[in-house]
């Protein structure tokens, strides 16, 4: 049991280093690049972002025999368990920004995806993909 969750936080976690990736190239792009707002290019980032890893963790990380395939239902459940995360994510970046002045402003994004990824993991292990 306690192999199975390591080798499956390990893909989780590979899963989640493409979904960082996505955001933050994103989110650079939009905001650094774009001169967009930080927290709608957090969102926008986001949306991609959570898609790609729900595909990803469906299909790889939490593979089931008995109900293979794609599920609406699990997708709800993981952007819902996601967008508490995001909300932690804009909160770090939203403080960090407030407080502190950042060449680039995709520094406080990576630093709040960090902040969420315990949380999105421990949802996703005992709610979304159980």
């Amino acid at each position: 049991m306690a192999r199975e969750m390591l080798g499956q936080f390990i893909q989780f976690a590979i899963v989640g280093g493409l979904g960082t990736l996505t955001n933050l190239c994103i989110f650079f792009a939009f905001v650094d690049v774009g001169g967009g707002d930080p927290i709608l290019g957090a969102c926008i980032a986001f949306a991609v972002a959570v898609t790609q890893n729900y595909i990803l963790n469906e299909i790889w990380t939490f593979r089931r025999s008995e109900a293979p395939g794609l599920s609406r239902g699990r997708y709800g459940k993981f952007v819902l368990f996601s967008a508490l995360a995001l909300g932690v994510n804009l909160a770090v970046l939203q403080l960090l920004i407030s407080h502190f002045q950042f060449s680039l402003l995709v520094i406080p994004q990576a630093v709040g995806i960090l902040a969420a990824t315990a949380l999105n993991f421990v949802a996703s292990r005992l709610v979304t993909f159980r």
